[in-house]
């Protein structure tokens, strides 16, 4: 037997062996991340060469005001109230509305664009004015021949203006442009003729100018008025609302008001017919299980059954409000660790989920936990999946939740802060 192989294979370079696999980590009990080393700024970077556009885009759009503009805001607004509109549009940055400002689309959206300081003839329902609007004397006499051509004449170069705002065309003409002229012409002098400024003469301009005002027309209506006699009989205040008597009493048990209590989420998530068999007969009926919470940390179940619909919801509605209980929340979004509820066949297994993970559970305990205020949530039933019992094992799992203080004590342990003392209090 040749020596040579094994002593080749000894003074030859060992194969580097394999590396040990890491051991596995428990899970940590600390549901939140870790704060990573460096974030993604908001924003995306801008160029220099983009922020020139930009600033002339923004300079553009959104000018700055100029002397004459200042000259005549002076003239509405006192000296404090113009250096507060500088102010303010010194601290609004032109770039940041052309960036992130955007023009509404919405059906609210008015259908022109005006600052609704002053009243639109066209848009806008103009008030109404009586004769003491008038200055000055209002009596009228019929106008002579002299008067109605003069009145006539000046009425429809007025109108002409309004049709060419930069003047009438003059020069050569196309036949085309003539042709319209010659209709503006007539149109100008058939209004003029029909208004009746030409018909009556007075010393008073401003009694002459009521007679084409719209505002001193009879027919015009007045602007709606919130406090007149009729709309003080047809409305009922909020004091004087028919109360129901469950409602009344339960506003007594609980203090609270009605604006607390409208700030309730209330939602029935079963209904369903029930038979109670007696010796007059089948007597039949509705069932109604609704839940109640506030969205901040309470949440109750209620249970009610009538013959007629509405007086078993409200009975469920009540008795849920009545239920409620307080929702122990880590972070105030998820539960404290892994909870366990079996009612029944029905088992429900919740467990605690780091930020940003959702409620990834069915429908029933989805409504629950949004009611309450959970927002990160995973839940599972292994086994009967009756809606009952589903709901009343979730509801006495989250309110019956053991808190790490109450280990402590009971252990006789010390509790601390794990986000103080390895995050520097950072939650996220």
């Amino acid at each position: 037997m040749s020596v040579c192989r094994p002593a080749r294979c000894l003074f030859s370079k060992t194969p580097s062996l394999p590396k040990p696999t890491p051991l596995h980590h428990p899970r940590s009990f600390h549901t939140t991340l870790p704060r990573p080393a460096r974030r993604r700024p908001h924003y995306p970077n801008i160029k220099a060469s983009d922020l020139a556009l930009l600033n002339a885009a923004a300079e553009e759009s959104y000018p700055k005001y100029s002397t004459s503009e200042t000259d005549l805001l002076r003239k509405k607004y006192t000296p404090s109230q113009i250096a507060a509109i500088k102010a303010a549009e010194s601290a609004i940055d032109p770039r940041d509305l052309l960036t992130q400002g955007q023009r509404r689309t919405d059906p609210w959206q008015l259908s022109y664009e005006d600052d609704l300081a002053e009243v639109d003839p066209v848009t806008d329902h103009a008030p109404k004015l009586k004769p003491s609007d008038i200055k000055g004397p209002k009596d009228f006499r019929e106008a002579n021949m002299v008067e109605r051509d003069e009145a006539i004449a000046q009425i429809a170069n007025e109108n002409l203006a309004k049709m060419y705002p930069n003047g009438v065309p003059e020069g050569q003409l196309s036949p085309e442009e003539h042709r319209k002229l010659e209709e503006a012409i007539e149109v100008a002098m058939a209004q003029a003729a029909m208004d009746p400024r030409t018909v009556y003469y007075s010393s008073n301009p401003k009694a002459v100018e009521s007679l084409a005002d719209p505002r001193h027309s009879v027919v015009l209506p007045d602007l709606p008025r919130i406090e007149n006699r009729v709309a003080r009989q047809t409305r009922r205040l909020s004091t004087e609302e028919e109360e129901d008597p469950r409602q009344k009493q339960l506003l007594k048990y609980l203090g609270w008001d009605k604006e607390k209590l409208r700030s309730i989420r209330v939602k029935t998530l079963i209904v369903h017919g029930v038979t109670n068999q007696t010796r007059m007969g089948k007597i039949r009926s509705l069932y109604y299980l609704t839940i109640a919470g506030n969205q901040d940390g309470l949440l109750g179940v209620g249970e009610g059954k009538s013959v007629e619909p509405e007086e078993g919801r409200k009975q469920s509605v009540m008795a849920a409000i009545r239920n409620m209980r307080p929702v122990p929340r880590y972070e105030n979004r998820t539960i404290y660790g892994d909870l366990e509820k079996k009612v029944g066949a029905t088992k429900v297994l919740l467990c605690s989920r780091p930020p940003g993970f959702g409620l990834r559970t069915q429908h029933l305990i989805f409504e629950m936990a949004r009611a309450a205020g959970l927002q990160d949530l995973a839940a599972r039933v292994p086994r009967s999946r009756n809606k009952m019992n589903v709901i009343k094992a979730t509801w006495e799992a989250l309110t019956s939740q053991k808190l790490p203080d109450e280990i402590a004590r009971a252990r006789g342990k010390k509790l601390v802060d794990v986000r103080k003392v390895y995050y520097g209090g950072s939650v996220y």
